[in-house]
């Protein structure tokens, strides 16, 4: 009867080990997880702010090219057709006031991508914005470019 008894205590500690086995995996596998989803979110809002900053960066040259082309402009909201960008939702609104300077405009270009509706949380859609101001003078020396 002793080696029925001891059969039945080892099964017993053999089944609490492996629960305890499982329980590590399982806690191992959800970390792993989590740090994986959270590194994907990181490159997504690195890749969207990067791009952001790419769309001020031609913004702000549109803005000057439009201001060179005729001293009348004075600003627009520009939504590029772009496919690899449309599905986050790209805009660039150009904005022009004169200043206290005669022939000098102060032109400021907002640059967001991610719709305003759209959830924070969401993996593709992250709403960024960079803006930048410059002055610009009317009386400027045409480029020849």
């Amino acid at each position: 009867m002793n080696k029925t008894r001891r059969v039945t205590n080892r099964t017993g500690a053999l089944l609490v080990c492996v629960l305890v086995c499982m329980g590590v995996a399982t806690t191992i596998m959800s970390l792993s997880t989590v740090g994986a989803i959270r590194a994907r979110r990181s490159i997504q809002k690195s890749h969207q702010l990067r791009q952001t900053q790419y769309l001020l960066d031609a913004g702000v040259l549109r803005s000057a090219r439009q201001l060179q082309a005729s001293p009348e402009y004075r600003g627009e909201t520009w939504r590029p057709a772009l496919e690899s960008l449309n599905r986050f939702n790209p805009e660039v609104v150009i904005a022009t006031e004169e200043t206290e300077q005669p022939g000098v405009l102060q032109v400021t270009v907002v640059a967001q991508m991610g719709s305003p509706g759209t959830d924070v949380g969401s993996l593709n859609h992250l709403k960024t914005k960079r803006s930048h101001q410059f002055q610009y003078r009317l009386d400027a020396p045409k480029s020849t470019n």
